[in-house]
């Protein structure tokens, strides 16, 4: 069982790095995101196997969002802008959300954590099981994969 959260148009913004083994696990997942949100802090990443770098920091409360919105020159370290960038958000080390696609742009990436983050606080969480239909070419991340990140690729999720 996942998570996911849903924008005003039906499209996703994120979703939940790890499957709950019960609704309840679940909700106390999606809680504690929504309570220490202020706290979470920020990866914006070239997916695996699309030539690496990483662009990172602790996102606040704050109008000044660290990390989140720097410039493409905060922490990058490779990469160049050609790939698929990806991004997840941490939680005292564990990830506790990830982005549901890859983007071509790291501005991209950045624009869709961003609309993560401004919705995450606000959503209505929905009561009960929404039953979905698995996304062909989305694989868990295997050993060598970051922590936390699903990539498009082969097998299903």
């Amino acid at each position: 069982m996942t998570w996911r959260l849903v924008g005003a148009n039906n499209h996703e913004l994120g979703r939940s790095p790890h499957v709950h083994s019960s609704l309840t696990a679940c909700c106390s997942a999606v809680e504690r995101l929504r309570a220490e949100a202020a706290r979470v802090s920020a990866l914006v990443v070239m997916a695996p196997g699309t030539g690496g770098g990483t662009s990172g920091g602790t996102v606040g409360g704050s109008p000044a969002i660290a990390g989140a919105t720097a410039g493409a020159t905060a922490g990058v370290t490779a990469g160049g802008g050609a790939g698929a960038w990806t991004w997840q958000l941490n939680l005292d080390e564990h990830c506790v959300a990830v982005a549901v696609r890859t983007f071509r742009r790291q501005r991209e990436c950045r624009h869709s954590l961003q609309l993560f983050l401004s919705a995450v606080t606000e959503a209505q969480v929905a009561s009960g099981v929404t039953y979905t239909r698995r996304l062909r070419g989305l694989r868990l991340p295997g050993a060598g994969d970051a922590p936390g990140l699903a990539v498009r690729g082969g097998g299903l999720l």
